[in-house]
């Protein structure tokens, strides 16, 4: 039985009984305990802790300078605030105590990374000379700081900027050895470095001698004694999605994601395995999508991905907020230029459309592909546009690119047959079935336009084919009957055909109105007359023909 681990690194401590100073100590201990635990075993849970009992410690006794400039760092790191939000909170700490070294260093630190370089030394400066033989941190962050302003300095600015680093990282060097809680913390993470070696070589044999459950045991044990427990998480799912568990595996991943701090390759490993298990599930989709494109800023694929899956959920809207993110990023990308158009096609904004497929096939990564955005092009020129001609010269571009010709034979056949070239209709619908398409619907139309050319054989034949492949294809009936009775005057055979499209559907009203032309042939008046009522009636609800033409027929029957 597979199971997950969620360590809790708080006691929990009934605080009604403690003062206010107390209270605050505790929760102070607690949040740098959890700091501490976080920055041994990078766990997302511990950053997590320690910003909320940093806050409470504040909330309780807002004077704690040290909760202010910790907090200012952790909350920085896991992009909950900015640079402005981090200075604050420094600035609120060296306003509390400008006596403490440590604040004055992280203030130091973000006005640094702010390019803020003198003020940033200033505060270094003041650190190092509050304590200094315990300037070490304070002195290797001047030496970043000056090496980033040689950066933006020449000549022999340059080279004082570097001496001054150098001399900074040596004398911040030296000083660490003399710090016993640097050494301290150092000494830890060997060990937890050491430890995390043990767990991973020892679960990769367990794993390659089939002792599967054991490793996820180990790797479970290792959750709260190494850092990287994301790492161990996805070893966990991997075992799980050997054994075919695959909601295990999920919350595995789950797990690692929230862990690491919602890091790009681990969020990446999520969404490849969403999609491959559990496509279904859009939204989680949608979200890991939205945290990779937090984490990595300008990063178009994302949007293209979650432009897709909008789409998915028929958020027509979002879709092409998405697509046109990922377009900012890529102007040229053919894929997104596609999808955009695709999305205003949804939201029957063709024009848009039109634009952006043209500029996709302008840039045709691909002969296959592009005779694919061609075709899609082609339909909104016939469908939406009724601009025949631009319509089919998309298509004869598109039979020279792609090797695969059936679909674009039926789209010139359908046009041909709109604008009744009834020949180039038969030619194309031909040669779409020559490659194998196989249609009731296509043969039906194929019979129709030899119907039209008065090839009559011709028209039987792609009938009586229509119905093989449907055999309750009512309109293929009906028609065939048609043929019988007008193109060969051959009533009797005209007859089962009228009576088995009415059979399949008896609201079909020019199969009522083709059977009272039966019998009225026949000299059956009574039989013709309630035919042709009742395809009056149908006609005002399913309207085939004008109303005009079955009164009259109707009339008829009874003229002396």
């Amino acid at each position: 039985m597979f199971t997950q681990k969620n360590p809790q690194n708080t006691v929990n401590i009934d605080f009604n009984e403690l003062s206010p100073e107390k209270e605050s100590e505790i929760l102070i201990s607690q949040a740098t305990a959890a700091h501490q635990q976080y920055i041994l075993r990078a766990n997302n849970e511990d950053l997590i802790n320690a910003i909320n009992l940093y806050i409470k410690a504040i909330k309780i006794n807002p004077d704690i300078p040290s909760a202010y400039y910790r907090l200012a760092s952790l909350m920085h790191e896991s992009g909950q605030i900015g640079l402005e939000g981090a200075l604050e909170q420094c600035r609120r700490a060296v306003e509390l105590d400008p006596k403490s070294a440590s604040a004055r260093m992280y203030l130091g630190y973000f006005l640094s990374q702010n390019g803020e370089y003198e003020e940033a030394k200033e505060q270094f400066k003041t650190a190092m000379k509050l304590k200094p033989t315990s300037s070490h941190r304070a002195r290797l962050a001047m030496a970043l700081a000056f090496l980033e302003k040689r950066k933006q300095n020449e000549g022999s600015a340059d080279f004082i900027s570097f001496s001054k680093a150098m001399f900074y990282i040596f004398s911040g060097s030296f000083l660490f050895l003399f710090d016993r809680a640097n050494i301290k913390m150092f000494c830890k993470n060997v060990i937890n470095d050491l430890n995390f070696a043990k767990y991973r070589a020892v679960g990769k044999i367990l794993e390659k001698t089939n002792l599967d459950k054991n490793a996820y045991e180990l790797y479970s044990d290792a959750l709260d004694n190494t850092k990287n427990a994301p790492l161990f998480y996805e070893k966990m799912a991997g075992i799980a999605i050997k054994k075919e568990r695959p909601e295990v595996a999920l919350q595995c991943y789950q797990n690692a994601v929230q862990l690491s701090n919602h890091d790009p390759e681990t969020v990446v490993d999520l969404i490849e395995f969403i999609e491959a298990n559990f496509p279904e599930k859009v939204d989680d989709l949608i979200d890991n999508y939205t945290i990779l494109i937090k984490k990595i800023p300008g990063f178009s694929r994302g949007y293209y991905e979650l432009g897709n899956l909008y789409l998915k959920k028929e958020e027509k809207i979002n879709a092409v907020s998405a697509f046109k993110l990922a377009l900012e990023g890529e102007p040229e990308n053919p894929f997104y230029q596609n999808s955009l158009a695709f999305a205003y096609v949804q939201l029957e904004q063709y024009d848009s459309a039109i634009e952006l497929y043209k500029k996709a096939l302008e840039n045709n990564p691909d002969n296959e592909w592009t005779a694919v955005v061609a075709q899609a092009l082609a339909a909104i020129y016939h469908r939406i546009k009724g601009n025949f001609d631009a319509a089919i010269s998309m298509l004869q571009n598109a039979l020279i690119l792609t090797k695969n010709k059936t679909e674009i034979y039926l789209s010139l056949a359908d046009i041909y047959y709109d604008i009744e070239d009834m020949d180039e209709a038969i030619k194309y619908y031909t040669l779409a079935i020559e490659g194998g398409y196989k249609d009731a619907k296509v043969f039906s139309r194929l019979a129709m336009a030899f119907w039209e050319r008065d090839y009559i054989e011709n028209a039987i034949e792609f009938y009586t084919r229509a119905i093989d492949i449907e055999p309750d294809y009512e309109i293929a009936y009906n028609n065939l009957g048609v043929v019988y009775f007008d193109g060969l005057n051959d009533a009797e055979r005209a007859k089962p055909c009228f009576e088995a499209a009415l059979k399949l559907n008896n609201n079909y009203t020019m199969a009522h109105f083709n059977m009272a032309r039966y019998f009225e042939t026949k000299g059956n008046k009574v039989s013709a007359a309630n035919e042709y009522q009742y395809a009056l009636d149908l006609n005002k609800v399913y309207p085939e023909i004008d109303d005009e033409i079955i009164e009259e027929r109707l009339f008829k029957l009874f003229e002396t």
